[in-house]
């Protein structure tokens, strides 16, 4: 810990919003429990884009639907000293500001409200990168062929400082633009406990508590994979971090409220969207492989172990462009001969807009039975899911498209139904992850008084190792008798999306589970267990503190949420399917009760 504490209480941090159409009722609940600190995430990597729509349109640029939320609240929030931190800012976090002053003035409250800009290098690409340099997709490493002004938002991921800066000067309110999830987290209690910018454990404990957070219900049990073991959750309540001076953290939630906290759930939010145990962020790149969460009581879990090191000089750059356009229409097939029925409808269909291979991607996708049952006709019914994409709008659009798809009704299967009419084609975007210099990118905290103040970054450093990690002593991998089962009879699952990677984090609740996770869940073996996956780069991590592998599918999700032709285009369903394959487990893994 650095030598400058100034206080030596814990901060209680509640997170209000994991997205931009959260639900709007968390602040009511996390006032009502006394937090400190109300921090809301409101922008996935593509709201950039479409709050940039929305200001070609004439609207604002920012997360209006914050003010609102915001306004009623704010005569509670004085009275409290809370503090707000959110990203509400995006693309013109000055104009939210300011229409959180005016919200303050019709509530007759002084509160201070600033404002963090820097991060937007939209109109000094050229100037920023030069004339010689590319950016390189982070994923692919594929380089951008978009031309300058064709980039609709090129936003840099600013760090923790600004939030501290703006507190620092007073400020009750900070709006942000991109910033990291976790720093909106990381500001208040580096600010609170007055943290040194290269005391890279506590920063790094402040990363995993806003990362444990950012998202929500997901660390009170929401998209929780475990559910069944634990009845009704209910309406998962708003997620508290306690964050103490050596940057430990206890998870918990509001009293009263649903859900649930323990170690799985904890653990299930670590794994989401981490990539491996190296976490890189802005102001410090953390250790996650010695990261332990325990039990603390009822819905109260113990999170710390982690360690940080300096980080290097660049910082994510999130850019956004128009992609091309989209279309998808869906058939109802119902009843027997459901094998002949898709078979006759696919030749029709590429008889009618061409060719698979004439798209820029052409998706066929059958949701439904894989054969006829005894049920009433929902169940009987499965349903032809047909996507396609092209830079070519006519090619996607409704004539040459939809309205072909249209004309096959009474002249192909028996019983053929549309789920909606025809459509027009949809744009898409593309959010293309590269990196920047940070030393062409400046922060900048306005503050109330109308000053702005100029804030650096932290010191960095190129040549960092990753910290050594302990070999784990692990038990023998279980012999004898196996049974085949479902693997989620054995393992919890959590998978997302990073533009168009999917993320699939598995974990185990015992050193002899994980043993044969390790030997049994290979690259190879998930090749064999997702099929979808044929053909791609895929990453396995593991985190032996968490008993847990993560796997990354590059590509899985094409060019990201926008353009992908999945009907899952997130990945959210995708642990849930590996959840269900069947494998060959020891039985005295299942008999020991490992998981039931």
């Amino acid at each position: 810990m650095g030598a400058n504490l100034v206080s030596s209480s814990p901060l209680r941090v509640g997170q209000f919003s994991a997205y931009h159409g959260d639900r709007p009722d968390g602040m009511d609940e996390l006032l009502a429990s006394g937090v400190d600190v109300l921090t809301g995430d409101y922008l996935a990597e593509l709201t950039m884009l479409v709050l940039r729509k929305n200001q070609m349109r004439g609207g604002v640029g920012y997360a209006a639907s914050f003010v609102e939320q915001l306004e009623r609240y704010l005569p509670r929030i004085a009275e409290r000293g809370v503090k707000v931190v959110t990203n509400a800012g995006g693309l013109d976090p000055r104009a939210c500001a300011e229409a959180v002053r005016e919200a303050c003035i019709r509530q007759g409250v002084d509160l201070r409200v600033a404002a963090v800009t820097g991060d937007d290098l939209r109109n000094d690409l050229s100037e920023v990168l030069g004339a010689d340099a590319v950016l390189r997709n982070v994923d692919t490493g594929e380089d951008l062929v978009v031309a300058d002004h064709e980039i609709l938002t090129a936003n840099a991921y600013l760090g923790a400082w600004p939030i501290v800066d703006a507190l620092d000067a007073g400020a009750d309110i900070v709006i942000c633009p991109r910033m990291t999830d976790a720093s909106l987290v990381v500001g208040p209690a580096a600010w609170h406990f007055g943290w040194a910018r290269d005391d890279w454990n506590a920063l790094a404990g402040g990363v995993v508590a806003g990362h444990l957070i950012e998202c929500c219900g997901q660390v009170t049990g929401g998209n929780f994979a475990l559910f069944h073991e634990h009845g009704d959750l209910g309406l998962p309540g708003m997620p508290i971090a306690e964050i103490h001076p050596d940057a430990s953290c206890v998870i918990t939630k509001p009293d009263g409220s649903g859900g649930l906290v323990s170690t799985d759930t904890v653990s299930a939010q670590l794994l989401y969207e981490i990539g491996g145990p190296e976490y890189q962020n802005p102001d410090v790149i953390v250790d996650l492989g010695a990261v332990v969460p325990e039990q603390d009581g009822p819905d109260r879990v113990r999170v710390a172990g982690a360690r940080g090191r300096a980080p290097n000089g660049r910082t994510k750059l999130s850019l956004t462009f128009e992609g091309g356009y989209r279309n998808t229409m869906t058939v109802g097939l119902t009843g027997l001969h459901l094998r002949e029925k898709l078979a006759w409808l696919r030749r029709a269909v590429e008889r009618a807009v061409g060719p698979p291979e004439s798209f820029e991607a052409f998706r066929w996708t059958v949701v439904g039975p894989a054969r006829e049952s005894d049920g009433d006709q929902d169940q009987e019914t499965a349903w032809a899911v047909i996507s396609v994409r092209d830079p070519d709008q006519a090619k996607v659009g409704r004539v040459a498209f939809a309205d072909r798809i249209v004309q096959l009704g009474t002249n192909n299967v028996p019983g053929f139904y549309l789920t909606t009419p025809p459509q027009r084609e949809r744009l898409f975007g593309v959010q293309w992850p590269c990196l920047v210099e940070k030393k062409h990118v400046q922060p900048v905290v306005h503050h109330d008084d109308a000053t702005a103040v100029e804030v650096g970054w932290p010191q960095w450093c190129e040549d960092g190792t990753p910290a050594e990690r302990p070999v784990l002593d692990l038990p023998p991998v279980p012999t004898g008798p196996t049974v085949a089962r479902p693997l989620g009879t054995l393992v919890g699952t959590r998978s997302g999306d990073k533009g168009g990677i999917a993320n699939l984090g598995v974990w185990t609740r015992s050193g002899a589970a994980y043993a044969w996770l390790l030997e049994t869940l290979t690259v190879d073996r998930l090749r064999e267990l997702l099929p979808e996956a044929a053909g791609l780069r895929i990453e396995r991590h593991e985190l032996a503190s968490l008993n847990a592998v993560n796997f990354l599918l590059v590509g899985y999700l094409e060019q990201g949420v926008s353009s992908c032709l999945r009907i899952d285009p997130q990945a959210k369903g995708l642990g849930e399917y590996l959840a269900s394959r069947v494998l060959e487990i020891p039985v005295s893994l299942v008999d020991g009760g490992e998981r039931t």
